[in-house]
Formats: structure tokens, C-alpha cells, sequence
């Protein structure tokens, strides 16, 4: 019997897990909702979110797809609250995938049920939210439907502290990191570092500049590149502001490509039109490595750097092809700030 129930349930969570699709059961007039613990959270403290199901039909397994910002919250746990056996969440790049199974030959929930309570640690400070986008249902009988849940639930973290880092006690972006920190823009790690050589996605730069700028339009998270599916649900808000601001677009065949590490001279590039900066057509870079500047970066670098709020490296070289550290990434939007 025993060996029975594990069966059911690790098949029920095969379902789950590679989607396969079984006949749709009638489950298609459920609706979700998200609740949260505290709407005015302080830095530090835990944020509860619960996912509760509506008009559900013999619901016995499912499986929940959120979106949430890493940068001010911190994933902590998930549990459901449907009794049986649950996965462990699936936590990347701002997105938790968690599913849970009734076990043995019982009927499953019908009506309004409580699917399951995520928790995070709210950390810095500014506006953010969490996203339900998807829910896969399964009945009794294995029959399953995949829905859009499009519920979201905002929050405002109050008093974002200063965190004292384990690793920048000497490094020569330490203040620039705790005024960033405070200031709410980026956080560190859940160790306690911070991790200043660390390089940086585009979605990663992207949504640290438009916090930083508070920009307009973060709760239009609407973009139309080729490679959309792939850019995280936390980073949306952030690149969708970028580019109905004209600071950020794609590639030559439409891609985005946000996991792509941001070099020198694109992080410039998006900063200078964040701010907007006149361009001095006959500004002339005086890197030593200034012939390595792509075409389309070369005026955006030279009037960066005139107007004084980007640096060289050592030897006096602007390494524009080479990849950016956190600690530089947070160097720049703090002289852009200030600018």
C-alpha cells in the first residue's frame, strides 16, 4: 500500500514536472488570488504570500509559477497547504516553480482551497511585487489544464538599512556599495556578501538603473523582443520602462538576450541615455585602448567620459568589450544619480 501512494505521487509529480498534456478536465472557470502578510513590509522582515484557488473541480495536484523581484525580496520557503507531497521550489533568476500532490485514491478539492504560502525576506527598499503567471491543474484522474493566473499582489518595503558586506572591507567600491544599498537600488546575498566582482546580466544593469532613476511605467511590463519568453518576471517592469524611455533596445534580430553579461560599453551607452547627456559628436576618446570602442558606443564613451562620470581602468584603459563587475555597474548608476 505503502509503495502504492509513493507510486501515485511521484507519477502525479512527473505530471507536474515535464508537462505532459494530458485531456483537459473542466477546471477552466478557476481563478486565483494572491494575498500578502504585510503591504509595508520593513527591510528585515518576513513577507508571507498565500496562493489561493477559486471555483477549483476535483483539484488533487498542482503546480504554481511566480514572478518576484530578487533585488528587495528574498525567497525563503514555500509550503502548501494541501495535505501530501510537495517538490522542492524551483527558485532562478526571479522566478519559483512549486508543485504539490494529493497521495491515494481520494477525490480532490473542490470550491475555494488554499493552494499553498510562500516566504520571503524583504530587503532594501522601494515598491515591488509578486506575480502569479501560471497554474497547471490536475484532477483525480490525471486529467490536466494549464491557466494564465495573472494575479499580482504589490508591496512597499519601508527603511532599507545599511548592510554591513563580509567581502568590501577593502575594496575601492566600498562606499559607493553601502550608499547604493541604502539608497535601495541593490542588495547583496543571503551570506552576507556582496560579491563586488560579480559580473552583470543586461536584465540585472537594465533593472538597477530604471530603480535607481525611478523612472516611470514600471507597472507596464510590456515588451515584444523575439527572445521574450526568456527575460525574468522581476526584471520586466525595469526593461520595459528602459525601453519606453528609448534607453534600452535589442539586438539585430530583435533579441534582448537578458542573461547576457553587459560589457563596458554598453553599460555607458545606457546610462548616457538615461540621462539624456548631449552627445559631442567631436569628443574624442583618449583611452589608450580607445581603438577597441565599438562605432556605435565611440560617441557615447568620449562624452561619458567628458563630461566625468566614467573612469578607465588601469593603464588608462576603458575595456569597453569586457565584461562589468557589480561594484562598477553600482559606480556608474551612482555618478548618474548624482548627474
Amino acid at each position: 500500500m505503502k509503495r502504492k501512494l509513493l507510486l501515485t505521487a511521484s507519477l502525479t509529480l512527473m505530471l507536474l514536472s515535464f508537462l505532459i498534456p494530458f485531456a483537459a478536465f473542466a477546471a477552466d472557470s478557476a481563478s486565483f488570488t494572491l494575498t500578502i502578510s504585510n503591504e509595508k513590509p520593513e527591510a528585515g522582515q518576513e513577507v508571507i504570500v498565500s496562493v489561493k484557488g477559486h471555483d477549483l473541480k476535483d483539484l488533487y495536484a498542482y503546480e504554481v509559477n511566480l514572478g518576484y523581484d530578487p533585488e528587495l525580496l528574498r525567497f525563503k520557503q514555500a509550503k502548501s497547504d494541501i495535505t501530501g507531497m510537495s517538490i522542492t521550489p524551483i527558485v532562478k533568476n526571479g522566478s519559483i516553480q512549486f508543485a504539490s500532490t494529493m497521495i491515494g485514491d481520494k477525490a480532490g478539492k473542490n470550491g475555494d482551497a488554499l493552494l499553498c504560502t510562500l516566504v520571503f525576506d524583504a530587503i532594501g527598499n522601494g515598491k515591488t511585487k509578486v506575480e502569479l503567471n501560471e497554474v497547471k491543474l490536475v484532477s483525480s484522474q490525471l486529467a490536466s489544464v494549464t491557466q494564465n493566473a495573472d494575479a499580482r499582489i504589490t508591496t512597499e518595503i519601508q527603511g532599507g538599512k545599511l548592510v554591513t558586506f563580509t567581502d568590501i572591507a577593502d575594496h575601492w567600491a566600498k562606499e559607493a556599495i553601502e550608499q547604493a544599498v541604502k539608497i535601495g537600488f541593490v542588495n547583496g546575498f543571503e551570506d552576507h556578501t556582496f560579491r563586488p566582482q560579480g559580473l552583470v546580466t543586461r536584465a540585472e544593469f537594465t533593472a538597477m538603473l530604471t530603480r535607481a532613476l525611478q523612472l516611470p511605467g514600471l507597472e507596464d511590463a510590456v515588451t515584444d523582443f523575439a527572445d521574450d519568453d526568456s527575460i525574468p518576471q522581476w526584471a520586466r517592469p525595469g526593461i520595459s520602462a528602459a525601453v519606453t524611455a528609448g534607453i534600452v533596445n535589442g539586438y539585430d534580430d530583435n533579441t534582448f538576450r537578458a542573461d547576457n553579461r553587459i560589457n563596458r560599453a554598453e553599460m555607458t551607452t545606457l546610462v548616457a541615455r538615461a540621462l539624456k547627456l548631449d552627445l559631442d559628436s567631436t569628443a574624442v576618446s583618449t583611452f589608450s585602448d580607445a581603438s577597441q570602442i565599438p562605432d556605435w558606443a565611440a560617441t557615447y564613451v568620449a562624452s561619458a567620459h567628458k563630461a566625468g562620470f566614467i573612469q578607465g581602468r588601469d593603464g588608462n584603459q576603458f575595456a569597453p568589450l569586457e565584461q562589468s563587475t557589480r561594484a562598477e555597474a553600482v559606480k556608474l548608476i551612482l555618478s548618474a544619480i548624482k548627474k
